[in-house]
């Protein structure tokens, strides 16, 4: 394995190739949903990579900010249709006066966060009182959440993972002691994808940029992940068996508002 540090501006411009269009996310209907209930005018999400959920959330309103690290992703993110409100800065550091959003969130980023616990007090700092923050993505320290063929065919992706993501359960703690009120977690999106025999080999999240978990890897080993699939599905036409891969993944929703 890599270090656990991975250089988005690299792979900023295969990047959206991990939204296929044939895919339905839910998360991004719970996000929508989200921000009209709360009559949201002002949104920022935390780590916006290419703006894809920017895009879809203004809908809601024209003020939606974006930050991310990532000076790449950030230049990926001018070319939706949305006219998105972008800054490089950390999520430790957001470049935010107090009591500016309606609503902050992030989506399948916290990991990225050095410090998880600062960002949710940043995150605490800029949002308006009543206003909401909402934390989205999966956990992989939820045995029963996260059945993930990707786990089990590439070395070490499972254990830099249990390092990287904070679990729900402490982002619930966190929250909490940050001062939000009104805590709640629930499943956003059921990922049940089952890829049968072949047709694995053109899931768009088994190329080598099209997530964290595969991009951190050296090319050896991502290359030695693909040959042991390989070589499952030549065993599988040797014994004339059906063999599938399964993404079956729980996407999850904290959320908690500022009082």
């Amino acid at each position: 394995m890599n270090s656990s540090y991975l250089d988005y501006d690299a792979i900023a411009k295969e990047y959206n190739q991990r939204y296929p269009s044939t895919q339905q996310w839910e998360r991004g209907q719970a996000l929508l949903k989200l921000a009209v209930r709360g009559k949201a005018r002002t949104i920022l999400e935390a780590g916006s990579g290419t703006g894809y959920w920017l895009n879809l959330l203004s809908q809601v309103t024209p003020s939606v900010f974006g930050m991310d690290f990532s000076q790449g992703m950030l230049e990926q993110s001018k070319s939706w249709p949305a006219r998105l409100k972008l800054a490089r800065a950390t999520a430790l550091q957001l470049p935010y006066k107090n009591d500016s959003f309606d609503l902050v969130y992030c989506v399948d980023a916290i990991h990225h966060f050095v410090d998880h616990r600062a960002f949710i007090n940043e995150a605490f700092r800029v949002l308006k009182p009543g206003s909401a923050l909402a934390v989205i993505g999966h956990d992989p320290h939820a045995a029963a959440a996260s059945n993930w063929y990707i786990y089990h065919y590439f070395e070490g992706v499972y254990d830099t993972d249990i390092r990287r993501y904070p679990p729900g359960t402490s982002v619930t703690k966190w929250m909490q002691e940050a001062g939000f009120e009104n805590l709640s977690s629930e499943v956003v999106e059921h990922i049940n994808n089952l890829h049968v025999g072949e047709s694995v080999l053109k899931d768009p999240f088994l190329k080598y940029n099209a997530t964290s978990q595969l991009a951190l890897l050296s090319r050896p080993t991502y290359e030695a992940g693909i040959q042991k699939i390989t070589q499952a599905l030549a065993q599988a036409r040797e014994r004339q068996e059906r063999i599938v891969f399964r993404s079956e993944i729980q996407v999850k929703m904290i959320l908690g508002h500022k009082p």
